[in-house]
């Protein structure tokens, strides 16, 4: 998807919403689409990667998360995309994981509100996944935010990672081998 499609796809997702809404449905966009939307480093995504900030994600299905759902499904019928075009897989990653960030509205479509983080929580989000596929985006972030140094990166992991987690998944690994790959002090 590149970025004209997503916004209309977004917005046939807030007309969608609407029909079983009173209120905005609020989610927080992270990922390649939030990716090529803010930082514009890519030219498509495979799909829109949401945090849900109205109701659970869909792992403690609630019926607000069945309706967003059931609107999702509706827009991928008609576009012939994949139930999963948008989806909320990675935000059962962030559930726990360190405190949620401030976020700031990005646009608004019909009853849906999009939300962004900001850069250092996509950054700290990158490196607790450690994906070969996310060094694009993470030598983007690191260009945009104007980190040089290991510590500085260490500090970004602090400040949305708990230690605890960083521990369990040995993020001083990652940021150690990314440190040396991109030549950071």
């Amino acid at each position: 998807m590149e970025r004209q499609e997503i916004e209309q796809l977004l917005q046939e997702l807030g007309d969608e919403l609407a029909k079983t809404f009173k209120q905005p449905v609020r989610v927080m966009v992270i990922g390649g689409a939030f990716m090529l939307l803010t930082l514009q480093n890519r030219e498509a995504t495979q799909d829109i990667d949401v945090f849900p900030l109205s109701f659970p994600v869909s792992t403690t299905p609630s019926k607000e998360t069945k309706r967003f759902g059931t609107a999702v499904r509706a827009v991928a019928r008609r576009h012939q995309l994949r139930r999963d075009w948008t989806n909320d897989a990675a935000a059962t990653m962030l559930g726990g994981l360190g405190p949620e960030p401030t976020v700031e509205l990005w646009g608004r479509f019909g009853m849906l509100e999009i939300y962004f983080p900001p850069l250092d929580f996509i950054l700290a989000m990158k490196l607790f996944a450690d994906r070969d596929k996310d060094l694009t985006d993470i030598e983007a972030l690191l260009q945009a935010l104007g980190i040089t140094t290991r510590e500085e990166l260490q500090a970004i992991a602090d400040k949305y990672v708990y230690p605890r987690w960083q521990a369990e998944y040995r993020m001083h690994i990652t940021i150690d081998r990314l440190s040396r790959l991109k030549k950071l002090l």
